[in-house]
């Protein structure tokens, strides 16, 4: 009898634990199916900008182009070609800017850092907002750690200049061989907590999907009228 008690209780245990990895392995497979759904959404969201930027920016420009170049051709000499010329080149410009937002050949030819230099350059603006840069970097990162800091900083600084109307921002970016840390601090309106809990509150989302498929972690410490500083931190050699 006692045998047959101690197997019939190692029977339940182990039904017990099986139960347990079926239900781990149901709840690891729902998030994998929210990650997936998440940088889908990202994806599209992304796309969806650009396709904006083209139509409003850049297709614009050639609409006005196109007319001006018909009018010359009907032999309106109010029409100067100067000012098509001007058109078409702003027109390229816009195209270069979006071209290397998507991603720019400086962090493929010349790294990070370089990188993050341009893209502050590109992003202050002295009437609106400064930007301070101060990086410490000890450790070469591996490409996609440098395409997964950059992309973030992008976000944050967008979202920083964009929505928060910060005047000024801090940037700082330290990497070693086992860590790689980011905090952006900002002076802008700063927001509520359900905004940093909402997926898609100003981008943060995507910031959050991206750091996660890295095992790192978000932090955002803001409330409103007080700025907002955002902290990432990705550990493991080069954020793997």
């Amino acid at each position: 009898m006692t045998n047959n008690a101690n197997i019939a209780k190692m029977v339940n245990q182990l039904n017990e634990k099986q139960k347990q990895i079926s239900q781990q392995l149901y709840s690891g497979n729902e998030q994998m199916r929210g990650l997936a759904k998440r940088v889908w959404r990202v994806q599209e969201d992304e796309r969806k900008h650009i396709a904006r930027e083209l139509h409003d920016g850049v297709g614009q420009l050639l609409t006005a182009l196109i007319n001006q170049l018909q009018q010359v051709k009907k032999g309106d000499e109010s029409i100067a070609l100067d000012e098509s010329i001007d058109l078409a080149r702003q027109a390229l410009s816009d195209t270069r800017v979006i071209s290397r937002l998507m991603r720019p050949r400086i962090l493929d030819d010349l790294g990070l850092i370089p990188a993050l230099d341009w893209l502050v350059r590109i992003m202050a603006d002295p009437e609106k907002a400064t930007i301070e840069f101060h990086h410490q970097v000890d450790s070469i990162l591996d490409s996609d750690t440098q395409t997964l800091a950059f992309r973030v900083i992008q976000e944050a600084l967008t979202n920083a200049i964009k929505h928060a109307q910060a005047q000024k921002i801090i940037l700082n970016l330290i990497a070693t061989d086992n860590l790689l840390m980011i905090k952006i601090k900002d002076d802008g309106i700063g927001m509520k907590a359900d905004q940093e809990a909402s997926p898609e509150g100003f981008g943060l989302g995507a910031m959050r999907d991206r750091i996660s498929a890295f095992g790192g972690q978000l932090t955002i410490i803001s409330q409103p009228g007080q700025g907002c500083e955002i902290k990432i931190l990705v550990t493991g050699r080069n954020g793997r």
